[in-house]
């Protein structure tokens, strides 16, 4: 994933286009041989707003349909703000290479074997959060790197201002990197591990998001818009009333079946077999009564992305993860929406 750079020739004053981590390029215009170097510190990087303000209102109108979402949110919802913002994200790049040492357990037959491992990591990694305090909008890292680079004066857009230091943000992403780099091993228990991360460059980048308001029955909602992608990033949206009610009937029902059924077999079947079955009917009725309990009780909101609060299936996926779900469970329950 790379950077596209735009900058002037200092010969002639033509523009040229260079990729990150170019060390020499030449002027298409003059045909000057130039050197590039960054300056001490921490490299400011602003990605150029590819999305228009109509393409990031119809956005999340799309968003509006999808999901758990109010049925009649498409017709009442009434957008009354949307704008660009600026938000500064510490982006490190690093190269993670060590070795990971452990075993995994295996079931043969009627033993139980560890099977030793010893797994090599060698890879480049790139960490990003977020560098201020920006509200609520939902958006703690950032989940697409590629964008094409301006230089642009200070002040000439909207931008928040970075909170955190560049110290902390080196040293919480070296720590990050590392721990995801043990993960990618893929070994369980784990016995010794030696990874090193090499840093190969810490930047701050200032990456475009269009802040969408809306009204629904005379509450405020919001929805944030990639400035590049042009996809929703995060945001909150009205709950479904029936979809809640639907929820709290079947799940009870099944949980209190469940649970009625796990004990007459703890009672019938006087083995060590039939308790362990009852036992498992019994917490998987219970973990399906809790779950429509919380989607009824939290269901009034839905959130997306990184926001906290509300209800919140697929925090750790795209927004997009919910309107999957609901396409594949809908039909089957109302024929569509």
């Amino acid at each position: 994933m790379s950077i596209s750079l735009s900058m002037n020739c200092p010969n002639c004053g033509g523009d040229v286009s260079v990729d990150e981590g170019t060390k020499y390029t030449s002027c298409k215009y003059c045909s000057a041989i130039l050197s590039i170097e960054g300056d001490d510190g921490v490299r400011r990087i602003t990605f150029r707003n590819k999305v228009s303000r109509d393409q990031a209102i119809a956005e999340v109108r799309r968003w509006w349909k999808g999901g758990f979402k109010a049925r009649d949110l498409r017709r009442r919802g009434e957008v009354t703000e949307c704008y660009p913002i600026y938000v500064p994200f510490w982006r490190l790049r690093a190269r993670a290479a060590g070795w990971v040492c452990g075993y995994k357990t295996v079931q043969r037959n009627k033993r139980t074997e560890r099977v030793p491992l010893e797994k090599m990591v060698a890879r480049d990694m790139d960490w990003t959060q977020v560098a201020s305090d920006a509200g609520d909008i939902g958006v703690e890292r950032l989940r697409n790197l590629d964008g094409e680079a301006v230089i642009l004066d200070e002040g000439s857009i909207p931008t928040f201002e970075a909170t955190t230091s560049s110290t902390d943000a080196l040293s919480t992403g070296l720590s990050q990197i590392r721990s995801e780099a043990v993960s990618y091993a893929g070994v369980p228990s784990i016995t010794f591990q030696q990874v090193n991360v090499i840093p190969r460059g810490l930047s701050l980048v200032f990456y475009p998001i269009w802040m969408v308001r809306y009204k629904y029955a005379d509450r405020m909602y919001f929805a944030t818009v990639d400035g590049i992608t042009g996809r929703v990033l995060s945001g909150r949206a009205p709950g479904d009333y029936l979809w809640r009610s639907l929820s709290m009937a079947v799940g009870m029902a099944v949980g209190g079946v469940g649970i009625g059924f796990s004990a007459w077999i703890g009672l019938v079947i006087e083995s060590e077999g039939g308790c362990g079955l009852a036992l498992f009917l019994m917490a998987a009725s219970l973990i399906i009564a809790a779950g429509s309990f919380g989607f009824f009780r939290h269901g009034v909101e839905m959130t997306a992305g990184d926001v906290k609060g509300g209800y919140n299936l697929f925090k750790n996926n795209r927004p997009d993860a919910e309107d999957a779900a609901f396409d594949k469970i809908a039909p089957s329950l109302f024929g569509g929406r």
